[in-house]
């Protein structure tokens, strides 16, 4: 059983771990992650659009089942947010990232209509596609695509606000 830490809403931890899938009480958030992969033969920023790995998401998933999305995921109990992402991108994808090829793209607070949320990270770093193709796994993906920004941007902002779409513009220009 995976567990995660609860937090207020301003990030103070609570004191309180709980099972991952528990139902959250008003006033609880808890740390997400989301990765965002430009290849490494895409174009310097500013230079051209860059190439994104996106994800399908399971047909299954609890979430946004069937969308094409980033790699991401709850941080668990204990947990560092980067130590979270490259966890994440190794068990969804089976791409090994190194601590220092991962940066904070930015951060940002999603606030539910029950009263609760998540802390949300998002990071960045540049990454080869894999010779073999990707591996990955078929309880959390359905399918992986390398696809150019504005289709990438395109796919996610359907399940996604405004500012957090400005967001990835803002990683296009500078990952």
């Amino acid at each position: 059983m995976e567990y995660i830490d609860i937090f207020t809403r301003d990030g103070q931890y609570t004191g309180v771990t709980r099972p991952k899938h528990d139902p959250k009480k008003r006033g609880e958030y808890y740390r997400h992650v989301l990765v965002i992969m430009k290849t490494t033969d895409s174009p310097a920023p500013g230079e051209g659009e860059g190439l994104y790995i996106v994800q399908q998401r399971s047909l299954k998933a609890r979430f946004y089942p069937g969308m094409w999305d980033m790699t991401g995921g709850a941080v668990m109990a204990g947990e560092l947010q980067e130590a979270a992402a490259i966890r994440e991108v190794k068990e969804e994808l089976d791409i090994t990232i190194l601590p220092e090829e991962l940066k904070l793209g930015f951060e940002r607070i999603v606030d539910w209509d029950d009263g609760t949320g998540l802390l949300l990270s998002v990071f960045m770093c540049r990454v080869d596609v894999p010779e073999n193709g990707f591996k990955f796994d078929p309880h959390e993906v359905n399918d992986v695509k390398v696809m150019p920004f504005r289709e990438f941007l395109h796919h996610v902002s359907d399940h996604n606000d405004e500012d957090f779409c400005n967001g990835l513009k803002e990683i296009e220009k500078k990952l």
